[in-house]
């Protein structure tokens, strides 16, 4: 039984995505480092702006989807929002660094690395098991990869809602920024 469950889809999809993962949040702590050691803090502030353009690059996938952009693979665009996502969230990470000043920018910063995560478990695990498992064995190795993908299933039921909050998040921490600007 140990067998079965160690070479289910769970562990061959979900292992490599969490260190993906991981990684995404170790470079973003040695890009923050090495800006602070080269006395290149300011840097981390302007990647806030960049940052957020390879997130808002990335929604070309759903205005695909929803036919808004009418020509193209969808595969195409979907890989643009997964790579332009990644980017955006290591940008942005790098951004925030170590030292929040508010309550805001926690909370932006922790909910983005949620929906990175959930995006994760939606592209590289959900749809990837689910047709491995089309192609797969029988018995026991069957059932503990039909119920991963019956737990996974959900995943769009809780990336969606996650991605809008994070954009309320972020959209009151960008107009916060202009708020309490010093103009002069």
């Amino acid at each position: 039984m140990e067998m079965h469950m160690l070479d289910s889809l769970l562990i061959r999809r979900a292992l490599p995505l969490l260190v993906s993962f991981i990684m995404l949040v170790v470079l973003a702590l040695l890009f923050d480092y090495f800006l602070h050691v080269a006395g290149l803090v300011r840097v981390g502030r302007y990647l806030g702006v960049t940052g957020t353009f390879f997130l808002l690059f990335s929604f070309v996938y759903s205005a695909r989807k929803q036919k808004i952009v009418r020509s193209g693979p969808i595969r195409t665009f979907l890989r643009l929002h997964c790579r332009g996502g990644w980017i955006g969230t290591l940008m942005l990470l790098v951004h925030s660094g170590v030292h929040f000043n508010a309550l805001l920018p926690w909370a932006a910063t922790a909910l983005m690395l949620i929906v990175t995560g959930s995006g994760h478990v939606g592209q590289y695990i959900y749809r990837k098991a689910r047709d491995e498992m089309k192609h797969g064995a029988g018995g026991e190795k069957l059932y503990w990869d039909s119920l991963t993908i019956k737990a996974l299933g959900q995943w769009r039921k809780v990336h969606m809602p996650l991605v809008s909050l994070f954009l309320c998040l972020a959209l009151l921490h960008i107009l916060s920024i202009f708020f309490f600007w010093n103009w002069k």
